[in-house]
């Protein structure tokens, strides 16, 4: 039984289809990395893992210099590696246990009982890409290793979805049959469970081939994260909510602040990083202060909290009073569409069409929450009428942008704190619009 991972297998393909043969450095890399750019290390790294899984037949990979690697074995005709086929695209282990997410892991996973295709929704940061994976492990004996994690963050055209896809389900992609054949063919005599991360930027593509995906088999169920709803009829929308933080009303000593999520991965992720820090009456306020000013959200929390290394936790306060500039740090190799806020914000509004920014850049001039007629007030102008700022805020909140409140009438809309400090940091209210945008 072989077990490697998406990257060894796509590998061991390119050497396989052509036993023999070199197979340049490059080529390697583009199978294995198709939407990427690494370097050597990384194909290094996949050749190790190949050779310790092959178990006593490593010597059929042999590395060429500097120029590639060949491999000597002999073609098989067939599937010679169903096992790995089957495990192509285990789903990537959780390096820590999420904090404050049983109850949603254990409704979404009664959802995926009822339902064949969940979507959860949310900002980024939120942990929608954790919770997914919780789910996926959680779910591990049910579909056995039939589950297979495709993220997207790195997709930049439509036309490149069903192509990753087809490979994280192990169908070989070339040019001889179109990848959403190759994916048809994949799933036949396959129940399995599908996650698909990090699709917004590309949801009208996904919509279409979930719709497709899901009339070619009915043993495939699919998981999406997203900050915005695919739309299609078989959809059940999950709304991810942030870490629930201390109400204003609660004495905000340790035992008391210690009992709410936002605050437990605080201190988690704080004492990662110094041995000493610990939770007390005098700083509990401060830490809730915190947690509080970053809306609650993971990432930011995490973010946040990895400085108390080299911050007093006042100074942390005091920081993030003064704006955005704190969250700018991101730690050594991170993945900076996922472990930087700073860099996910800044993505995920370089995606906006240019109405919508043009009125998040303005909206973030207001503090707490704002009806539409107040939106109105603020973001209108000669250029940008009322009618082009109405039609911005509900598409706003559809992304997931703003916080919308329904329990009253009008609705109220709200900034997440990160995004308003992000939009306000970026300055120039008073220029010109196409002026104003530039780089957000």
């Amino acid at each position: 039984m072989l077990q490697v991972g998406t990257r060894a297998l796509a590998i061991l393909s390119a050497l396989t289809e052509v036993p023999g043969r070199l197979v340049a450095k490059r080529e390697l890399l583009e199978r294995a990395w198709p939407d990427g750019r690494v370097d050597d290390a990384n194909l290094k790294v996949q050749i190790s893992a190949l050779r310790k899984a092959l178990r006593g037949c490593e010597g059929l990979i042999r590395a060429e210099s500097s120029l590639g690697y060949r491999f000597l074995g002999e073609a098989v005709p067939g599937d010679p590696y169903p096992d790995a086929r089957r495990r192509c695209s285990l789903v990537p282990q959780l390096l820590t246990e999420p904090i404050g997410r049983d109850g949603v892991v254990a409704d979404i996973v009664g959802l995926l009982k009822e339902s064949r295709l969940v979507t959860v929704l949310g900002p980024g940061g939120i942990g929608k890409t954790t919770v997914a994976l919780a789910i996926a492990h959680r779910l591990a004996h049910t579909f056995a290793d039939e589950t297979c994690f495709v993220d997207l963050s790195r997709i930049a055209r439509d036309d490149q979805i069903s192509e990753a896809v087809a490979r994280a389900l192990g169908s070989p992609v070339g040019e001889a049959s179109p990848a959403l054949e190759q994916i048809q063919a994949a799933l036949h005599a396959r129940r399995l469970l599908l996650v698909i991360d990090s699709c917004e930027h590309v949801a009208d593509a996904i919509a279409l081939l979930v719709e497709q995906v899901l009339s070619f088999s009915n043993e495939v169920w699919i998981l999406v994260t997203s900050r915005e709803s695919l739309r299609v009829g078989a959809e059940f929308v999950w709304q991810l909510e942030p870490l629930e933080v201390p109400p204003p009303s609660l004495i905000g000593n340790a035992a008391n602040t210690a009992r709410y999520s936002a605050v437990q991965l605080f201190l988690r992720t704080a004492a990662e990083v110094s041995d000493d820090f610990t939770l007390d009456d005098d700083i509990a306020p401060t830490i809730v202060e915190v947690c509080r000013r970053l809306d609650g959200i993971p990432r930011a929390i995490e973010m946040a909290a990895s400085m108390v290394a080299t911050l007093d936790i006042g100074e942390l306060r005091r920081r993030l009073d003064q704006g955005l500039p704190l969250l700018e740090f991101d730690r050594q190799g991170a993945n900076p569409l996922h472990d930087s806020l700073f860099s996910t914000l800044r993505w995920r509004c370089d995606l906006l069409p240019f109405n919508e920014r043009v009125v998040l850049r303005r909206l973030a001039l207001l503090t707490g929450a704002f009806t539409l007629d107040a939106a109105v007030a603020v973001a209108a102008d000669d250029i940008t009428d009322a009618s082009v700022v109405r039609e911005a805020v509900v598409a706003l909140a559809n992304k997931s942008f703003l916080i919308v409140n329904h329990q009253i009438s009008p609705p109220e809309y709200r900034l997440f704190e990160t995004m308003r400090a992000y939009a306000a940091s970026l300055g120039g209210e008073g220029e010109h619009a196409t002026e104003r945008l530039d780089g957000c």
